[in-house]
């Protein structure tokens, strides 16, 4: 299937809101979103979210929170996890780019700033410091810290404070160190801020499939470098999400879907059928990513990212038209026929 070239801007189309308190987007029908689309735009699925079990494991994880970045009109709402590929709109233009948590500035609600963790660096316990998931987690915990106070964040909202270390940091979120309960509560009282310079708009899903017009298949192992693989190395024991994601390239055929960047700085997007249709030589079969990765630099792409696949790749028009035929699978029924639309958390406007 041709990608379809959008000329114009891009936004995210359902802000993650307020759920009791927390900032997370409720699983949504984005049939029902793309209804109020306005003439000429299109309506698809945004990024990785929590969906299995696994996932959702922590008190605080729900089914339907985003992973990694999600930012709206320069506000991010959940921030970036694991360094990941991100497609990001600013004034100069779509970029993709990978980003971590250690990436972006993080900012309480009276002014405070706390320092990401880095990466991998286990004696950065002190107060002061913003964990997450695979930045200083100790089996999806804090670490010990003896007479500091944590408080745990859904997105921009407070949702726990504890002392002593050993509190769960959410997927969706983060977890700041403060040196004692009087500040931790300052720290609480309000939204947090995330800052990313100059990106007005963003979200997170990957692996990086084309640079320098080149496929990355031959370059590297993309999926070790973005913990999309069981072998990527990572100081924790969590599960990545998303969990069974299949870390291939021939292997695996599926919808997908891929938002590309020309040599002119022109962003388009790829979907290709999965199995859902059927076309006159037989049932569609979708792509695996060495397949998307050409068709891609076939296109024009120096620069391409894998957006979600599967049951998650929707295309909608206005009026809730689907451009491409969705088809979500019952994990108890994996053969099951059935067709019908997967809710989503999040969707971009491509207008």
């Amino acid at each position: 299937m041709t990608p379809r070239e959008i000329d114009g801007s891009l936004r995210i189309a359902a802000r993650a809101d307020a759920r009791s308190g927390v900032a997370c987007a409720p699983l949504r029908l984005l049939r029902t979103v793309a209804a109020g689309l306005a003439p000429g735009e299109i309506l698809i699925n945004a990024n990785y979210f929590l969906f299995l079990p696994t996932e959702v494991s922590a008190p605080f994880d729900a089914y339907g929170d985003p992973v990694g970045l999600t930012q709206a009109d320069g506000v991010i709402e959940t921030p970036p996890q694991v360094r990941r590929a991100c497609l990001l709109m600013s004034d100069a233009g779509p970029e993709i780019r990978r980003i971590g948590f250690a990436d972006i500035a993080v900012c309480s609600a009276e002014g405070k700033e706390f320092t990401p963790h880095l990466f991998g660096l286990p004696d950065q316990t002190g107060p002061g410091t913003a964990f997450a998931l695979f930045h200083g987690s100790t089996g999806g915990t804090t670490p010990p810290g003896k007479g500091l106070w944590d408080v745990a964040f859904v997105g921009r909202h407070a949702v726990a404070l504890s002392e002593h270390g050993g509190l769960s940091i959410p997927r969706a979120g983060c977890v700041l160190r403060c040196a004692n309960r009087a500040d931790a509560d300052a720290v609480a009282s309000g939204p947090l801020h995330y800052t990313l310079p100059g990106v007005l708009q963003g979200v997170q899903s990957g692996p990086v499939i084309v640079e320098s017009g080149e496929t990355t298949e031959a370059k590297r192992d993309v999926f070790a470098e973005e913990l999309m693989s069981a072998e990527a190395p990572r100081p924790d024991t969590v599960p990545v999400s998303p969990h069974a994601w299949a870390a291939d390239w021939h292997g695996t055929r599926a919808a997908r879907l891929s938002a590309g960047i020309t040599g002119n700085g022109q962003l388009f997007f790829c979907a290709v059928e999965g199995t859902s249709s059927f076309f006159r030589d037989g049932l569609a079969k979708g792509a695996t990513l060495h397949d998307l990765a050409h068709l891609m630099i076939e296109e024009g792409a120096v620069q391409a990212m894998h957006l979600d696949g599967g049951g998650s790749t929707q295309v909608f028009c206005e009026g809730g038209g689907a451009l491409i035929a969705p088809r979500d699978v019952h994990h108890g029924m994996p053969d099951s026929p059935a067709q019908f639309d997967r809710p989503l958390p999040l969707g971009l406007v491509l207008s």
